[in-house]
């Protein structure tokens, strides 16, 4: 069950597919870390009811590759008969990968069965914890890695006794939604360790660190009419971002013959664009976190920046001045949520343009349809699930056209989150 990328076995590519886009959903860790993604299947057409989304995800693999699609982390994905009587499931990564059962799975002796051989080959799978109370679900227990309880579905004392004798049974256990800290704190007391949906957000405002204070200046200059010598007296003002920048810029990817250790010529090699996403980057990275710590807030930043430039240049291939707006505005479309403000109050501190000030406060103007097709793909913890249709419709554009775009924008965030310092 290697995590290379096959071919997939051509007895699942007859299946006809309605047009689909992928969501993936940030699962969280006890610091509120990237853990894992929970994907969803959204259908383009208006509502085909009662579709099985497996042939969906099979699809989706076979066109990126089954690893480079389930890539660097956990997926969790819906576990339907279609997927679970497939030959495609012993080609998912069985280390990066839960089939969640739904709650309409019949349960038979033939499933039990396959249950086996897929548990037997490594498949991991989880189950609501509400389900997993009902007797008649009980053989699927054995095959249940991760349990997850809904504070909406489960009252506090069935998840009390219900998690403990998971937790006790080797179950790792996940929390979906999670709508106060108190909820949150009591999580934490019982021992989970995974986080789905709602996280309870700070209601203070966090303050701005000396270094973000910093850098939401030299976004400013840059994006504004800033000088260089005033960019570069900006910079001065944090040694170790002097240094990080002089680093890149003299990493072998520049491919310089001699080395760069003036300020000035870094800032001219880099370019004004280069220099701007480097700083929005860096705007996410938050100090004092573990080692291993992956941020969902940069991650999804990026993603959508990503996605928005694409999209705008696929549109609009002969406006480069818009696709650049594009990359801004979804880069600086979760700041709010990282400095627990509004983004009316931070976007007091930073120059912007109108449509991505439209965009950012009210997802409205040339540039908020891009930005809500980005949300609905790269949501953050509390974006909610919007019909597709009327924005791909809006946007002139097909879901066939955004796999790729998707796919690339998946693969470049988590490039980018783990090359930043």
């Amino acid at each position: 069950m290697a995590d290379t990328d096959t071919t997939l076995p051509q007895d699942d590519a007859s299946a006809t597919v309605p047009p689909y886009l992928i969501r993936r959903e940030p699962v969280l860790d006890q610091n509120r870390g990237l853990s894992g993604y929970r994907l969803r299947i959204l259908w383009t057409d208006p509502d085909p009811a009662d579709v099985d989304t497996g042939p969906a995800l099979m699809q989706a693999a076979r066109e990126h590759g089954v690893g480079s699609f389930l890539a660097y982390a956990p997926h969790w994905i819906d576990g339907t008969p279609a997927l679970l009587q497939s030959v495609f499931t012993s080609t998912l990564p069985r280390n990066r990968c839960y089939l969640e059962f739904p709650e309409t799975l019949e349960i038979t002796p033939e499933l039990i069965q396959s249950l086996q051989s897929l548990a037997h080959a490594g498949l991991k799978f989880s189950l609501r914890g509400d389900l997993a109370a009902q007797p008649e679900r009980a053989a699927l227990l054995p095959f249940t890695k991760v349990v997850g309880f809904d504070p909406a579905l489960s009252n506090k004392a069935d998840i009390f006794r219900q998690s403990f004798q998971h937790k006790q049974a080797g179950r790792q256990l996940m929390a979906i939604n999670t709508p106060d800290k108190a909820t949150l704190d009591n999580f934490l007391l019982l021992g989970f360790s995974i986080f789905q949906g709602h996280w309870p957000r700070d209601l203070v405002a966090a303050t701005l660190t000396p270094r973000q204070k910093t850098l939401l200046r030299l976004i400013t200059l840059i994006m504004g009419e800033g000088e260089a010598p005033e960019i570069e007296a900006c910079l001065k003002q944090d040694a170790e971002l002097v240094k990080t920048l002089l680093d890149m810029v003299n990493t072998p990817a520049y491919g310089l013959s001699q080395e760069v250790e003036s300020l000035n010529q870094a800032i001219m090699l880099l370019g004004r664009r280069q220099l701007q996403r480097w700083i929005q980057v860096l705007m996410y990275t938050e100090a004092g976190r573990p080692a291993g710590y992956l941020s969902p807030i940069l991650i999804q930043a990026s993603a959508r920046a990503h996605l928005m430039e694409a999209l705008s240049t696929l549109r609009y291939p002969e406006q480069p001045v818009r696709a650049e707006s594009a990359f801004t505005t979804g880069i600086l479309s979760i700041m709010d949520q990282l400095f627990n403000g509004t983004m009316s109050d931070l976007l007091s501190q930073v120059s912007v343009d109108v449509p991505i000030r439209d965009a950012l406060l009210r997802h409205e103007g040339a540039l908020g349809t891009d930005l809500r097709l980005a949300t609905l793909i790269f949501p953050s913890d509390r974006d909610p699930i919007e019909s597709p249709a009327p924005l791909l419709q809006a946007l002139n554009v097909q879901a066939e056209q955004l796999g790729s775009l998707v796919q690339q924008a998946f693969t470049w965030a988590h490039g980018i989150t783990r090359a930043a310092p």
